[in-house]
């Protein structure tokens, strides 16, 4: 065996906390414009963004990166906005800190020092709170310049949520910047996809996968997502989540006919996001090379997130990934391979059992409260202790380094870790979200909601009794099991026979507190 596998045992398990329809065909729609008109720009980016209730200021500040691209980028790349501002509400409570409350000078000073910068900055905006903004970039104008009454979409508290508004923004957008590639940027808070999260889409369905608009409790769940993409008149060349924990193994399946390349965060995205004038000169630059520009844009971004956030005694928990959709399905048939042999180990002999149970038991998790895993470090894990499965982990983990990812820049701690992507893990059919809390003594489990197979849950408190029950609206079997990921991998039947429940946190982090020192300003998409 191979001995390093046997040291990332002893160092894989660090947990982060976070602060954070109907499905159409598999044909994709053909751009219908002629790709060699002279006029037409080489990329057009599509930028549909939210504000998030607290993300406003930095996604503003993402818009108008645009405008600081090149002048000969702007030929070469054209950009089509639409952009919804948070509520009032949301504008209101950004404002809600008595710096007289805190005790700490250093944070008394940091909430005043806070306060100083957001209260003018909510007074020159909160007139726009709910609209919604739709405008191709001028780059001989200013942001502000464009976010003007001309260019309102939609009335206060417009649909933002809805499949046809995502749709209908992308026709928009690619008939008004015609282009020979298109990329689709999506920006707001991201969430990792489960079950109860994405059953079948109604409207009235309070789901929370991705598109978050708190004002009217409508968010997009992953499905409709893919439908909404779909049914577009252009495939996107590129689908990019400016937005957390949005890499996850059944986002990436799903949408892996809709698109040529898939850029998501499997962990955070802090809320000052990418940089928006990067990935425009990147395009422009590229002579329609996107890997090349992609890999760039990666590499650009997180090492800015890394000089702003990560230094030689901060741990930076952010990443970025770029994954070549074409590789999926053979990578798929390497994670069935896998899942496999897990299933076959597992059922061989209890001493084996226990083994793969302590490696369950102490799984690296990446958020919090989600039940969400790291794929690659969980399976590595794996491999270590039953020798039958470190040939087939080397052979998926081979795979999707060969045939899906053109770069995976991360800080040093999480390149250290290997994170790649997040999973779905539970045991008998069943998952489990928690709430956390913090206060001075650390983080403690204000409650937890178990999902069962059957489409019921159970609350649970902090003492694990059970305080509220019901159902979440579907079953693991119409819902988990109708993924394009499960379909590809089988690996429902791993969380179905997995009689260990996984971590829920990690003892190398325990008490790791994300919101320090950076209190107020480290809000994460």
């Amino acid at each position: 065996m191979y001995q390093w596998m046997l040291a990332a045992i002893l160092v894989c398990g660090a947990m982060v906390f976070t602060s954070c329809g109907s499905s159409s065909s598999n044909d994709n729609p053909i751009n219908p414009i002629t790709p060699d008109e002279p006029e037409m720009a080489d990329y057009a980016i599509l930028f549909y963004g939210y504000g998030g209730g607290n993300l406003d200021r930095d996604i503003l500040n993402n818009i108008r990166q645009f405008y600081a691209a090149a002048p000969a980028s702007h030929e070469k790349v054209k950009i089509a906005v639409q952009y919804k501002f948070s509520s009032q509400e949301d504008f209101q409570e950004l404002l809600n800190y008595n710096p007289a409350a805190y005790e700490d000078p250093e944070q008394r000073a940091e909430v005043e020092s806070y306060l100083a910068v957001m209260t003018p900055w909510v007074e020159k905006w909160q007139d726009k709170c709910g609209y919604t903004f739709r405008f191709t970039v001028d780059s001989k104008k200013t942001m502000e310049q464009q976010m003007v009454s001309d260019n309102i979409h939609g009335i206060n508290n417009d649909h933002l949520a809805f499949a046809d508004s995502l749709t209908s923004f992308m026709d928009w957008a690619t008939k008004t910047c015609p282009a020979k590639h298109y990329v689709l940027l999506l920006s707001d808070h991201g969430k990792g996809y489960m079950p109860n999260e994405d059953p079948t889409y109604t409207r009235a369905n309070a789901t929370r996968s991705f598109m978050i608009d708190y004002s009217k409790n409508e968010m997009l769940t992953m499905t409709e997502l893919k439908y909404a993409i779909d049914k577009a008149k252009v495939k996107p060349q590129a689908i990019y989540f400016d937005a957390c924990l949005m890499n996850s193994m059944e986002y990436l399946f799903e949408l892996r006919n809709s698109t040529d390349y898939i850029v998501a965060s499997a962990f955070l995205v802090p809320g000052l996001g990418g940089d928006y004038t990067v990935l425009t000169n990147q395009l422009a630059n590229c002579n329609e090379d996107i890997e090349s520009a992609l890999k760039g844009y990666n590499k650009a971004c997180v090492e800015r997130w890394d000089r702003s956030y990560g230094g030689p005694s901060v741990e930076s928990f952010f990443d970025m990934t770029v994954i070549r959709t074409r590789g999926l399905d053979g990578f798929g048939q390497k994670v069935r391979s896998f899942t496999d042999k897990l299933l076959q180990a597992y059922q061989s002999n209890v001493t084996v059992q226990q083994d793969i149970d302590y490696i369950t038991e102490n799984a690296l998790k990446i958020c919090k409260e989600l039940p969400l895993y790291d794929l690659f470090v969980y399976d590595l894990m794996l491999a270590a202790k039953v020798p039958e499965l470190e040939a087939p982990y080397f052979e998926m983990k081979d795979c999707y380094d060969r045939d899906c990812v053109v770069s995976h820049q991360t800080s040093a701690y999480l390149s250290a870790q290997g994170i790649l992507g997040s999973v779905l893990l539970g045991w008998d059919g069943q998952y489990e979200e928690i709430g956390w809390d913090y206060n001075e003594y650390g983080w403690y489990i204000k409650g937890r909601y178990v999902y069962k197979p059957d489409g019921t849950y159970l609350l649970y408190d902090e003492s694990d009794n059970v305080i509220a029950q019901g159902n979440w609206g579907g079953t693991f079997a119409g819902s988990y099991e109708q993924t394009a990921f499960d379909k590809a991998t089988g690996w429902s039947r791993w969380i179905k026979a997995n009689q260990q429940r996984p971590a829920t946190m990690s003892v190398f982090t325990a008490g790791y507190n994300p919101n320090e020192p950076r209190m107020i300003q480290n809000l994460n998409k």
